[in-house]
């Protein structure tokens, strides 16, 4: 081992005299005084030393800290890039851990500000941005908002669990959502007849026969009228008729499920008010939050303005400065925004290249330090090192060519920030140069620029806000970029949906249907609890269905002698050796081997044969089983039917899992996606990723499984010959019947159970791992960047959480319509959101960017559209029961709707005209939507969808009327708030956030300034004070 000196160890002890050893001193930043706030992504302080007023960020027009002669760049840097060894002849230094602490401070305050997060208001969060208030406000109402709808629904849960359709499970969700659906309340009548047809079915000669909806009859049906003279092998295709309807007896009341279902439609209309007024009510609501916040906070947008249609060429910010002062007012600062995006997107990548080489270079130097460490492993970490040098200097290369291109051309002045010295300044300004097409049409020449070119002026957002690698995209490129990105997340969307029409048509190839009321009225098994007791019966079951398997469907078929000796002991031991069929006595046998009276019974009757039904009831107990989702009790008895079951398993499993995974990646995913979107604001990528988001998962959270287990015959015969033959739509479910419930029904609250609590449960992760990493980086830490990196939260992404919280409203009030059950879960998720993500905000997030208000009100907007959802599905889910048509609402509407049908039927393209195949005539949707448990949801759904187009289209004549009417129609115009001026608002720490729209303000791009920047000040292409950029 060579000698590198003696061996250091840097413990947690040695660190920290380590540090009170350089108390005084600082490295990485100037000053480890911090303030209380800070809304830059990331963090950065605001002390005596760096507060706006001083020498270096106050607009004086001078050149700033980088001249045109600067050389050391050339001398400093690219000496010794190819070097053999990495940079840096000194020994290694720990990181310092007080610069980390106040690193921490920076970024997240919160931690030591809030002290009881879950105690806290949305209201307290307003120091750190509208946009978060915003935010915990919306949950706050929704989970206020759902639990009073979760007590509204418990009448609508309570009466459906009064049907008796569907048979206990051992599954707990599929019980749950399974008795309180609208599907267990079927049958509806005791028997029902005929109807108008609504499936074509293809003959063998290749006709095409109408059947009817209702085919075959259900139940106990008398013998066909003579007026019914369209029956078929089918049914009956003509006027329906049907017997009493079924009674259910609640609080000893015995009434009709006709009657309790037109009673359910009216409290599920009561609870929908009750939706909708929260829906309208909110946007209101963040508006007066807004005003508050803004109202009891100064910021620098406060003072500020955004000037864009400024000439080109204007490259001295002194020309503005000289332009407002002297027709407006006393300007305090002036930033000019420059086409430089693509040098700053370089050195932002620079930036996290030279970090990795920092660490690696950290690493070599410590073990260089260790005399215990190996040569072999110190040449690795010395050649790691090198590549990361080689890496960050390759950059260094693009960005000096990207440069090299440049030189000679003028700079491009695309945007301009003025900040004003006073509040009255700014206003002035605002109404100077007031919005609208007129206004800038019809400005006057002494508000021209150079009197020619028309300003267009508008209040600046906040400086953490803004985009400064992506100002140069111009609107044109930026529409096509997201183009692009639809159209990648309609790809990974179609490849989930064709993986899991995949894994649901093997689940349906492993499935086994069967007639549960004739498997029970034949056989001798219990069903409540599903058990089969009496073991000589169970013998004779699996042993009838075994000689019927190996007979090829005929157990009486002559048997091979090992069979035939099975059957003879399986007659003794039934007899005991006695004959019992002219006894006319039973003794009846009470140990638990004995079974019930029924299936001793049977076991007495066994002569030696099997019976009719023998073999088919070994079949029906395992079937039942696997329905009950409890085959695994009887998985050695069952064990043929095992196999197949577990195939179920694993496809549903499967297909969930895909939900559930994809759901996952989304977020992740669309960051990625949304980033190449070059919005010019952080809110405007965060508003594109919620909704992007908020569909994808919607999407595949609900769609899907809808169109996977639907049956579309149009769809269907249109994948013939291709590649997706026997694939897609293949599913077999043609209305919200019994099966729906179970197979579609449960996948949808899976899905939107488990999203929120993988998210909830990140939080635990997060909190942990962020003590973790602190905790680690004691040790493992070696250079300044990875520690405040380990001090530093993570990100509180406002977006995705945005996406998610939307994605479980919609699908809980979709649904809701048949599956009242979905509220509570919705309830108690949006209350986990609150609470949990205020601890996640308060101890394991760094601040967020300081956002507007663009995600809230988009949030907000959408909110209505649900409801939208919610009656379209009860119109369908409820209308599966047929009843008689509502008066009232047919005589006010019936005309209109039947005309819209018929019209759509004639003109509608193929296969849209028959909506994909589902229905023959179109008039059989507008009998659905005027019964008397529908017609209601009709009317409420014209009047809603007629509010939300009118409302739609009053927002565009706003906007437009906003522009050549700014004064009357306007919307958000500034009013005097009282702010002192500016310096005084500085000085007496008033002013909270950024005091300075220069991109050394941005917390990310100054730590390059402060490193890195000479590599892009090069001859007049960029000051330092100006690196403004579009």
């Amino acid at each position: 081992m060579s000698r590198r000196g003696q061996k250091v160890a840097f413990d947690q002890r040695s660190m920290a005299s380590y540090v009170r050893s350089r108390r005084g001193k600082s490295r990485g930043r100037a000053s480890s005084r911090v303030s209380a706030y800070t809304p830059s992504d990331g963090g950065s302080y605001y002390d005596d030393e760096s507060r706006y007023g001083d020498a270096e960020s106050r607009y004086d027009g001078g050149g700033g800290g980088y001249d045109d002669d600067d050389d050391g760049y050339q001398d400093s840097y690219y000496a010794g890039a190819y070097d053999d060894e990495p940079e840096g002849a000194l020994g290694y230094v720990p990181p310092d851990f007080e610069i980390a602490e106040a690193h921490a401070e920076e970024s997240n305050p919160q931690h030591a500000l809030i002290t009881k997060p879950f105690n806290m208001k949305p209201l307290d969060l307003k120091r750190y941005g509208v946009g978060v208030v915003l935010y915990f406000t919306y949950l706050r109402t929704l989970s206020f908002c759902f639990l009073v709808l979760a007590m509204l629904s418990a009448p609508s849960v309570y009466l459906n669990t009064l049907g008796a359709n569907y048979a206990v499970k051992d599954d707990p969700l599929i019980a749950v959502v399974e008795q309180s659906s609208l599907g267990n309340l079927y049958p509806l009548y005791d028997w029902e007849m005929g109807g108008a047809a609504s499936l074509v079915a293809t003959d063998a000669l290749g006709g095409e026969t109408a059947v009817p909806a209702t085919a075959p009859p259900t139940g106990n049906a008398p013998p066909s009228p003579v007026e019914w003279f369209n029956q078929t092998t089918e049914g009956f295709v003509g006027e329906w008729q049907h017997g009493p309807a079924t009674q259910v007896l609640f609080f000893g009341f015995a009434t009709g499920k006709d009657t309790l279902l037109v009673g359910l439609s009216y409290v599920n209309l009561f609870m929908l008010f009750v939706f909708t007024a929260f829906a309208f009510v909110i946007g209101p609501v963040q508006d007066k939050i807004i005003a508050e916040v803004d109202e009891n906070l100064t910021t620098i947008e406060d003072y500020s303005v955004a000037v864009r249609d400024m000439p080109k060429d204007v490259t001295d910010a002194q020309e503005l400065w000289k332009f407002f002062d002297k027709r407006i007012g006393k300007v305090q600062d002036v930033q000019l925004a420059y086409n430089t995006s693509e040098l700053l997107g370089l050195a932002l990548e620079r930036e996290k290249l030279a970090s990795a080489y920092d660490s690696a270079l950290g690493r070599y130097k410590k073990a260089s330090d260790d005399p215990d460490v190996s040569d072999n492993t110190l040449h690795k970490k010395k050649q790691l090192a090198l590549e990361k040098k080689g890496e960050v200097h390759s950059v260094d290369a693009a960005i000096r060519a990207i440069q090299n291109d440049r030189m000679g051309d003028p700079r491009v002045s695309i945007a301009a920030y003025v900040t004003f010295q006073d509040e009255e300044s700014f206003l002035r300004c605002l109404t100077e140069f007031r919005p609208g097409l007129f206004a800038w049409i019809f400005r006057p020449k002494k508000l021209r620029m150079r009197e020619k070119y028309r300003l267009v002026v508008k209040q600046a957002p906040p400086p953490s806000d803004i985009k400064w690698q992506n100002l140069q995209f111009g609107w044109g490129e930026r529409q096509f970029r997201q183009f692009n990105v639809t159209m990648l997340t309609v790809v990974v969307l179609a490849i989930a949906f064709i993986g899991i029409a995949g894994v649901t048509t093997l689940e349906n190839e492993t499935e086994t249907e069967y007639d549960g009321p004739a498997c029970r009225n034949d056989c001798a098994y219990t069903v409540a609890p599903l058990t089969l007791g009496n073991v000589l019966l169970r013998d004779i079951y699996k042993n009838c269905w075994e000689l019927d398997l190996a007979s090829g469907g005929n157990a009486s078929a002559p048997l091979s002698a090992g069979a035939a000796s099975t059957r003879t002991l399986l007659q003794e031991a039934a007899t005991d050796g006695s004959d019992t069929t002219n006894a006319t006595t039973t003794t009846y046998g009470n140990l638990p081997g004995d079974g019930t009276h029924e299936q001793q019974d049977k076991v007495a009757e066994y002569d030696g044969a099997c019976g009719p039904y023998d073999a088919f009831c070994f079949a029906c107990y395992c079937l039942e089983h696997i329905d009950a989702v409890s085959i695994y009790r009887e998985s050695s008895y069952c064990h043929p039917y095992v196999a197949g079951f577990t195939l179920q398993v694993i496809a549903r499993g499967a297909s969930q899992g895909i939900i559930l995974v994809l759901n996952i990646v989304l977020a992740p995913l669309m960051v990625v996606l949304v980033k190449y979107e070059r919005h010019h604001s952080n809110s405007g990528e965060q508003r594109s990723l919620m909704v992007k988001l908020f569909l994808a998962q919607f999407f595949n959270s609900s769609i899907i499984l809808l169109v996977i287990a639907g049956s579309f015959p149009g769809l269907k015969r249109a994948m013939v010959g291709t590649f997706a033959e026997g694939l897609l739509f293949q599913g077999e479910i043609t209305d919200t019947n019994s099966k729906w419930y179970t197979e579609v029904g449960v996948s949808v609250s899976v899905a939107i159970i488990t999203l929120p609590l993988t998210a909830r449960f990140g939080t635990a992760v997060r909190f942990v791992a962020f003590r973790w990493k602190r905790w680690l980086a004691v040790t493992t830490a070696v250079t300044q960047d990875e520690l405040n990196a380990a001090f530093e939260g993570y990100d509180f992404d406002i977006s995705t959480r945005y996406g998610e919280v939307l994605n479980v409203l919609f699908v809980t009030m979709v649904f809701s319509g048949g599956m009242p059950s979905l509220i509570p879960f919705a309830a108690v998720s949006f209350m986990m959101n609150y609470v949990i993500d205020k601890f996640d905000f308060a101890r394991c997030s760094k601040l967020p960017p300081w956002y507007s208000n663009d995600l809230a009100e988009a949030s907000a907007n959408l909110v209505a559209y649900s409801a939208v959802g919610h009656l379209l599905f009860a119109v369908w889910a409820n209308s599966f029961y047929r009843i008689e048509p509502d008066k009232l609402v047919s005589s006010i509407i019936g005309d209109v709707l039947y005309g819209l049908c018929d019209a759509w039927q004639a003109n509608a393209p193929a296969p849209l005209n028959d909506l994909f195949g589902t229905v023959s005539d179109m008039r059989e949707v507008a009998r659905r939507a005027l019964q008397k448990n529908t017609a209601w949801y009709t009317m409420i759904l014209s009047v809603l969808s007629f509010a939300l187009i009118c409302r739609t289209i009053a927002r565009v004549s706003r906007t437009v009327l906003a522009e050549l009417f700014p004064g009357t129609f306007a919307r958000g115009l500034r009013k005097p708030e009282g702010n002192p001026p500016f310096e005084l608002a500085v000085q007496g720490e008033q002013l909270v956030g950024p005091n300075t729209y220069s991109i050394k303000g941005t917390y990310c791009i100054s730590q390059i300034l402060a490193h890195w920047l000479p590599i892009l000040v090069l001859e007049g292409t960029i000051t330092s004070d100006c690196l403004l950029i579009h």
